[in-house]
């Protein structure tokens, strides 16, 4: 079993080092599973000539040790089967020569020579015999039967569908740790990566608290506890762990609105609908909030009143099904610079940056005067370049760069700012250009800024963070509200070809959150699947909620198309089977596809192509591949 075409990478084959000298390392930190077993297991040469040791180290967090039928059966395919011998003993079976038999040659009139058989004692044409060895036959059967499950096992490895370990960037900070070199921004940046993994619904509730744990004990380490002396002391920037609810950008927002754009609480109380609406509405009457106080900000709440929130959410939400309504996290104070966010705030708004900083048209809240409208003041276009100062990336320089930035920063590639250019389509390729680079790197950078030192452009994608949030549960609502879920035996399939926000959704990301949402938003309001048919490798499913969305982009006459798979219950994950589902369909459709993530499960269709694609996807066979 090979690896599936384009759904993995060996690092360590000759197109990755043929530039790089032989002492050179390639160090791996990725919590995507599976792994290429050639990155894991070697495969990858040595470090420099004479040396010994892999040219590829993969750090990872334990998970390895746990493939001990992987690693004998890639061991044995890797190095220990000799391919000829399957030739040889064919040859054998097929040789057709005797004890008996002779070979002769005559002339022909020509003079050349023509090779003739002999004939045996008795006048017959001489019988061939086959040699048979019967202890040689019995060990090479067996030896085709042990290579046969061994490629079983590669094959059931590579189409277990796409999971995920420990974050990157938590397996980074205990590598810092190790080296002595810990401190808070590390930390707070490996919360990040875990408060990701948990709310994007790539880890269990029991591993994200595994891991809570853990970095809730260095954070006591590297963190002085809050006392009322020290609490709203400017200069305080610790971490500390929170209690957050489950409803995004809640800090930042107000509590109706926060909680209105929940998919949690789309899912108990249906929103999509005016009947939801209403629910709502008495659930915030009856924990006693005015609709004026619901509306307030969230911050400039009373105190009191904000703190016993989570009690009486606890009380009385329990009436509608809202139970579970908080999860242990963690915030962080920015000083005088910016109030104290918490993780899933400051992902949303870097998220936000990586998606629409620049490339997309989207409307954002004026401070203090929400509802006035663009017209009135309430609300503007976004513009990276009014949201920030001048100040210049602390990223790498692009190759053919000189000097720096004066600060002793490397400049941005590009003009070097934040402020950046107006957006340009490019020669030769499909995709905007800001300054002579594409607008995903710009992106980018844009975000990586903002999870470094420039907390004023954290500050203010906050703002855009909510213009998105608003624009997924528009479109989510839309689709529910309009019944727009097509019913596949093993997918739902939804498709967007209009709407204002047509170009929000063609980036995957974005794309893939309003599937997410969706997927709470239906959890027990759709029938479950098996998706027997999506798995490539062997054994039953468990039930799940596979979704495949696909939205048009004009510009580049194709669909942005996302296939995620959800579980039933929150806390749960399900394993993405369409990592290899939709590499089958592209092969047996025939579909023009470009893959533009590391994931296989996110794909670019020609717009001609998709319903073939979607058809292909649906006709797959578990047993193409076996």
């Amino acid at each position: 079993m090979k690896r599936p075409e384009g759904a993995l990478l060996d690092i360590g084959g000759d197109e990755w080092f043929e530039e790089f000298p032989s002492r050179v390392t390639i160090h791996i930190i990725d919590s995507s599973r599976p792994v290429d077993l050639h990155n894991l297991f070697g495969g990858a040469g040595a470090t420099e000539e004479g040396a010994t040791g892999p040219r590829v180290v993969v750090w990872d967090d334990g998970h390895a040790d746990k493939l001990t039928r992987e690693r004998l059966a890639f061991d044995a395919e890797e190095f220990g089967f000799d391919s000829s011998s399957d030739e040889e003993f064919e040859d054998e079976e097929e040789d057709e020569g005797t004890e008996d038999e002779t070979v002769d040659y005559e002339e022909d009139e020509d003079g050349s020579k023509k090779r003739r058989r002999s004939a045996s004692d008795d006048g017959r044409p001489g019988r061939r015999r086959r040699k048979r060895h019967d202890g040689d036959n019995l060990a090479r059967q067996e030896a085709r039967e042990q290579r046969r499950i061994h490629q079983q096992v590669l094959h059931n490895y590579y189409s277990s569908g796409a999971h995920h370990g420990q974050s990157a960037a938590g397996v980074a900070y205990i590598l810092s740790s190790e080296l002595g070199y810990a401190d808070n921004d590390l930390l707070w940046l490996a919360i990040l990566g875990l408060t990701h993994q948990y709310l994007s619904a790539t880890i269990t509730r029991d591993q994200y608290e595994a891991y809570y744990t853990i970095f809730n004990n260095e954070v006591g380490r590297l963190n002085p506890p809050v006392t009322m002396a020290s609490k709203g002391f400017g200069d305080d920037a610790g971490v500390q762990p929170s209690t957050e609810l489950r409803f995004p950008l809640l800090r930042t927002w107000n509590l109706y609105e926060a909680m209105f754009h929940s998919g949690y609480v789309a899912n108990k109380l249906a929103i999509w609908q005016e009947s939801g609406i209403s629910k709502l509405n008495r659930l915030l009457t009856k924990m006693g909030l005015s609709q004026k106080q619901a509306q307030q900000s969230y911050m400039y709440m009373n105190s009191e009143l904000r703190e016993s929130l989570p009690d009486q959410l606890d009380n009385i939400g329990a009436e509608s099904g809202l139970i579970e309504l908080s999860y242990p996290s963690f915030t962080k104070s920015y000083g005088n610079e910016m109030q104290r966010t918490s993780a899933a705030d400051v992902l949303a708004g870097a998220g936000a940056l990586l998606e629409a900083a620049k490339g997309v048209r989207l409307t954002v809240e004026v401070e203090g005067g929400r509802g006035g409208g663009e017209l009135f003041g309430g609300e503007r276009i976004w513009d990276l370049r009014k949201e920030t100062g001048r100040g210049k990336g602390n990223v790498p320089l692009r190759n053919g760069d000189h000097g720096s930035s004066g600060s002793g920063q490397a400049s941005r590639p590009g003009n070097g700012s934040l402020e950046g250019g107006d957006v340009e389509e490019s020669e030769g390729t499909d995709e905007q250009m800001i300054d002579g680079q594409p607008v995903s790197v710009h992106n980018f950078w844009t975000a990586f800024d903002a999870l470094g030192s420039n907390t004023s452009l954290l500050r203010q994608s906050l703002a855009l963070a909510i213009s998105l949030q608003r624009a997924i549960v528009r479109q989510g609502c839309e689709i529910l509200g309009k019944k727009r879920i097509q019913f596949f035996p093993d997918f739902r399939f939804i498709k967007i070809n209009e709407g204002p926000d047509l170009a929000t959704f063609a980036h995957p990301m974005t794309l893939t959150r309003l599937v997410l949402w969706l997927i709470e938003a239906t959890r027990d309001r759709i029938p479950l699947v098996h998706a027997q048919r999506l798995r490539a490798g062997k054994g039953a499913s468990r039930k799940s909620y596979p979704y495949v969305i696909a939205c048009h982009n004009p510009s580049k006459r194709a669909y942005t198309v996302v296939g995620v798979t959800g579980a039933p219950e929150i806390g749960e994950i399900r394993r993405n089977h369409f990592t290899v589902a939709f590499l089958r369909a592209r092969d047996q459709s025939r579909a023009r596809t470009r893959l533009g993530t590391f994931q296989t499960s996110v794909v670019e269709v020609n717009q001609d192509d998709l319903a073939e694609f979607v058809d292909a996807l649906a006709d797959a066979d578990s047993d193409d591949d076996n």
